[in-house]
């Protein structure tokens, strides 16, 4: 039976990958639905992972900086599939040069930042005023990468998040997901499917409270220490 969900889950895994292939093909030939392709394949990739998807808490429409955990490559897909309004990711410029993927970020409004590029994160400031200007809702993860070893505890914040809200004056609404990392089995690897959580909590400014990037993250922690001792 192991090795049977094994492969089914391998299949699983090609199914998705094909699908991403082909989304970043008919956003580099009709960037114009770039949206609608995107939602389709997060729903379709989320399908796969998600036994059920549980939404606590509210998106605040008038929030244009969401900021969560990080705890899968496929966090992205999450929120694409629950949140129906566009949404603007920043990604790596690596992730900028792969073959045919490419066209999701660089034939949309997705934002590449070299991070190591003083100038290219002054770029990033300026694209993200401008979609926030437009309307849009931009997405960040403070972390910068997984915990892999411990998906149940939040690694390091890097400033990033902060200077951006801050000095755009961004208003803030942090979420948190719950379960997803839980649906990759090792040993053998295979995938289950999980009840996936995603609580949205009150939004804000950060004029409030001139430590707001320490509580936040305080407050998402102490959801995820509440949601995986129960």
């Amino acid at each position: 039976m192991k090795i049977l969900n094994s492969l089914v889950s391998l299949f699983k895994l090609i199914a998705g990958g094909v699908c991403v292939f082909f989304t970043g093909l008919l956003c580099g030939i009709n960037p114009k639905n770039e949206t609608k392709y995107r939602k389709g394949c997060s729903k379709f990739l989320t399908s796969m992972i998600a036994d059920e998807i549980i939404i606590e808490g509210e998106l605040d429409p008038s929030a244009n900086l969401l900021i969560g955990n990080h705890t899968s490559n496929l966090d992205i897909a999450l929120m694409e599939s629950i949140v129906d309004e566009k949404l603007i990711w920043v990604a790596k410029k690596e992730l900028g040069e792969i073959p045919v993927v490419k066209y999701m970020l660089t034939k949309t409004d997705m934002i590449l930042v070299d991070r190591s590029d003083k100038r290219s994160v002054l770029k990033m400031l300026r694209e993200i005023k401008d979609r926030t200007k437009r309307g849009l809702k931009v997405v960040l993860f403070p972390e910068g990468t997984r915990n892999k070893i411990n998906p149940k505890k939040m690694i390091q914040w890097k400033n990033g998040a902060k200077a951006v809200a801050e000095k755009l004056n961004l208003k803030v609404q942090p979420f948190v997901i719950v379960n997803l990392p839980f649906a990759f089995k090792q040993n053998p690897f295979r995938i289950e499917k999980q009840k996936i959580k995603v609580v949205f909590l009150p939004s804000f400014y950060p004029s409030e409270d001139p430590e707001w990037f320490e509580k936040t993250k305080e407050k998402i922690q102490s959801v995820l220490d509440k949601e995986y001792s129960s």
